[in-house]
């Protein structure tokens, strides 16, 4: 009688054991999943991208968009970085891009607009014609804007150029208003903004050794009288 109560209780405690070893193994490809480090994705990461479906935007939502940002509406913009459609907000940023180009104040609204966005990027076609626009009348706020607009475009040979022309401008005295180390801080602080993956490879290497002799340039200079 004895024999069976003690082989009774050494089942029981096999099977309580092999019960906890199952419950903590992982049940399927998703636990796994779970381990992982989430990487950047792009514009439309998120971290609640795992749970999130996006529905993707019809045709005639497409067009609709595309009408709305070719008559300048810039509400279009924020709907198709909403739809998670990439090429649809590379194309609506392009029509509003089309026609900023024609009037000062549109291109400064819609710079302003993405400027003052947390989600919202520009293109390096967008950066480069603020820049331009930039040197016809530069002053702090504008100079802010423009290198704001630059790193926005996540691209690393519009931000040199952004940069390049700042420190031009600085030099020949035509932004006073910034103190050496606030214009080192603007340049520094932006760069941040620049996507990781335009900060890598060659082009990411030349601005950031460019960057550097930038903060030394400044760090020791004057502007012109």
């Amino acid at each position: 009688m004895l024999a069976i109560i003690i082989m009774i209780s050494f089942l029981a405690l096999i099977g309580a054991a092999l019960t906890i070893f199952l419950k903590r193994m992982p049940t399927d490809a998703t636990d796994n999943h779970v381990l992982q480090q989430p990487r950047f994705k792009g514009l439309f990461d998120r971290p609640d991208a795992a749970s999130f479906v996006e529905k993707p935007a019809t045709d005639t939502r497409k067009e609709g968009l595309l009408e709305l940002a070719k008559a300048g509406d810039l509400s279009a913009l924020s709907a198709a970085h909403a739809s998670h459609d990439a090429q649809l907000y590379s194309d609506v940023l392009t029509a509003l891009s089309e026609r900023a180009s024609e009037r000062q104040e549109n291109l400064s609204a819609l710079v302003s607009h993405i400027s003052k966005s947390d989600e919202l990027r520009a293109t390096k076609q967008l950066a480069r014609g603020f820049i331009e626009s930039w040197k016809t009348a530069p002053d702090r706020r504008s100079t802010t804007e423009m290198i704001h607009i630059a790193a926005l475009s996540d691209d690393a040979e519009t931000y040199e150029q952004a940069l390049e022309a700042a420190v031009e401008f600085w030099r020949s005295g035509k932004l006073s208003e910034f103190k050496p180390e606030e214009l080192i801080e603007l340049l520094v602080s932006q760069y941040w903004v620049i996507a990781p993956e335009a900060r890598r490879g060659g082009a990411g290497f030349a601005l950031k050794r460019r960057l550097s002799g930038v903060r030394r340039e400044l760090a020791t200079a004057t502007p012109a009288s």
